[in-house]
């Protein structure tokens, strides 16, 4: 190999190396509690310094960093933890759907196994208030006629049962799924729920869903869930083959 290209080579690793350095050093300070979501990260010298680093890597590791959802970083303001992974898992999803290495129907496919889980997590964590609350929501969707309004409690249905399971990571990888399907499908959640045969269909199993969620039905409450999806799926392929 020519000298030049030694160098070059040498240079890469220890670049990759001294950014590995900072990346550690944040996660070491996350998780031993030292840095805690909503806090300002030290100037880039003083990391650099302390850490005996290029600022240069400290850049690379704080981009990385951002890229990832651990931090967030402000223009004038500094850098700051945030922990905020749903949003960089939305990005990361977005990026595959546009590059076509996923598409609406797996999207769908992982809902379904996620809230089938969240449901069974759910008959045991659930607390009075969330299922009063998706309660309120089946029974609102029920009367209102406002596209706008039907989304969002639409919305609020899935991300309570989510929430109920206790998992964190159900919830992320859920709302990542549909910002992704809002994004690149416009407007088709709206057009779902707005068309009254289906939104009446949908509502009819959420309601099922919270019944047996309340009843501690699991078998009720994945069929309501499977019966759902199904008919999600058979929308998403009609609008596909539009």
């Amino acid at each position: 190999m020519p000298i030049f290209m030694k160098g070059i080579k040498n240079t890469v690793a220890k670049n990759q190396k001294t950014y590995g350095i900072v990346v550690d050093y944040f996660k070491k300070k996350i998780l031993t509690g030292d840095l805690k979501p909503g806090e300002k990260l030290p100037p880039e010298r003083e990391i650099a310094e302390e850490l005996g680093v290029s600022r240069n890597s400290v850049r690379e590791a704080i981009r990385f960093m951002d890229m990832t959802g651990v931090i967030s970083s402000q223009q004038g303001s500094g850098n700051y933890i945030t922990c905020d992974f749903q949003s960089s898992l939305e990005e990361t999803m977005g990026m595959m759907f546009a590059m076509d290495q996923i598409d609406y129907i797996q999207i769908s496919q992982i809902r379904y196994s996620l809230e089938r889980l969240a449901f069974t997590l759910a008959l045991d964590h659930a607390s009075e208030e969330e299922i009063k609350l998706m309660e309120d929501c089946v029974n609102k969707l029920d009367k209102s006629t406002d596209a706008s309004v039907n989304n969002e409690l639409d919305k609020k249905i899935h991300y309570t049962l989510a929430r109920a399971s206790g998992n964190i990571l159900i919830l992320d990888i859920l709302e990542a799924c549909s910002g992704v399907i809002d994004e690149f499908v416009k407007d088709l959640r709206r057009e779902i729920i707005q068309e009254e045969s289906s939104k009446e269909a949908l509502n009819d199993c959420h309601h099922r869903i919270v019944r047996a969620l309340r009843e501690h039905d699991r078998e009720a409450g994945i069929l309501a869930l499977k019966e759902h999806f199904s008919m999600i799926d058979k929308i998403l392929l009609d609008w596909k083959n539009k």
